[in-house]
């Protein structure tokens, strides 16, 4: 078998120039017959599609398939083939917004050019989903940070200055009704909430476009790109920032406050402005201390202080 496949190698340099060595294909392949079936499966795919590699102890064996879309995006398909192959059926690693898994596998009758046939029938039929998110970040800010994986099914964008939205898509479904979270200070929160509420039942399926949709039943503007772009703002313009660090707020695992006072609306995480009013104690002349009180009956922790801009009390659960 060595002989045999240092003369395939040969012939395939370009298939092999990421490949496992000889040593650790034979060691993969544990019988001929399995070494020929796999071989026999490559050629059906076609060398020229795909490029091997294999785990650190070669009990694994990698196919990589790439696949651009119509879109000129760029998919990748990992097929990881054990060594008990066939008998043990291959695993697969994508990028996709929906799961991709071999449902059934048999081991005198499945080919692996079936998968690599199944994924580009479940990658065309994500197009409008990936059309749908490109003209969301035509039409609007978005906060997330770039690049943005394929198998995202959320966004971040910006409404205004103190607010931005979560919208989250059904890849199979992408022109319904998207999971929406508002985020920024509660008063201003609960009136988008509301007004999603009543006006919901007049979003437009057969309406593609998700910007005009959410225009129309919270009756807001977004703001764009090309606004951006004619008033020559930064990246650092559109973000969300803390009053204290300047660093963004959009981070979902960061707590964020907010100062309710109208015309103020002022973020900060949590922990700088903890931090900022200890150490500012001395220096905040009539404004009250940062003041923590725990009521064990109800398990809660309140903190109350100065908003550092408007000086108005932030009360803090």
């Amino acid at each position: 078998m060595n002989s045999f496949l240092s003369s395939f190698s040969s012939s395939n340099t370009n298939v092999f120039d990421s490949c496992p060595s000889s040593s650790n294909f034979t060691q993969f392949v544990h019988d001929a017959q399995s070494f020929l079936l796999l071989l026999s499966h490559i050629e059906e795919i076609s060398w020229s599609s795909i490029r091997l590699s294999s785990s650190s102890d070669g009990s694994i064996l990698t196919l990589h398939h790439t696949y651009i879309d119509l879109g000129d995006r760029s998919h990748d398909l990992y097929i990881d083939i054990p060594q008990r192959w066939p008998n043990e059926r291959p695993r697969c690693r994508t990028n996709l917004p929906v799961e991709f898994n071999i449902e059934i596998w048999c081991p005198k009758t499945s080919r692996l050019i079936e998968i690599i046939t199944n994924f580009h029938s479940v990658v065309n039929s994500l197009q409008s989903f990936w059309t749908q998110l490109n003209e969301v970040e035509r039409d609007a800010i978005v906060l997330d940070e770039k690049p943005i994986s394929y198998a995202s099914t959320t966004r971040r964008l910006k409404m205004n200055d103190n607010v931005h939205v979560q919208i989250q898509i059904d890849p199979y479904n992408p022109c319904a009704f998207p999971s929406i979270t508002f985020h920024g200070p509660p008063m201003l929160v609960r009136s988008f909430d509301e007004r999603l509420e009543q006006n919901r039942n007049h979003w437009n399926d057969a309406h593609s476009n998700i910007i005009l949709n959410l225009e129309h039943i919270l009756d807001i503007t977004f703001p764009s790109n090309i606004f951006l772009k004619s008033k020559s703002q930064t990246k650092d313009d559109q973000q969300q920032e803390c009053g204290i660090c300047y660093e963004s707020t959009i981070d979902m695992n960061e707590t964020i406050i907010y100062c309710e006072t109208t015309n103020c609306f002022k973020q900060y995480h949590e922990k700088c402005w903890k931090i900022w009013l200890r150490k500012k104690v001395p220096q905040r002349g009539g404004c009250d201390v940062l003041d923590i009180v725990v009521d064990e009956r109800m398990n809660t922790t309140t903190a109350s202080g100065p908003c550092l801009f408007c000086k108005k009390n932030i009360i803090v659960n």
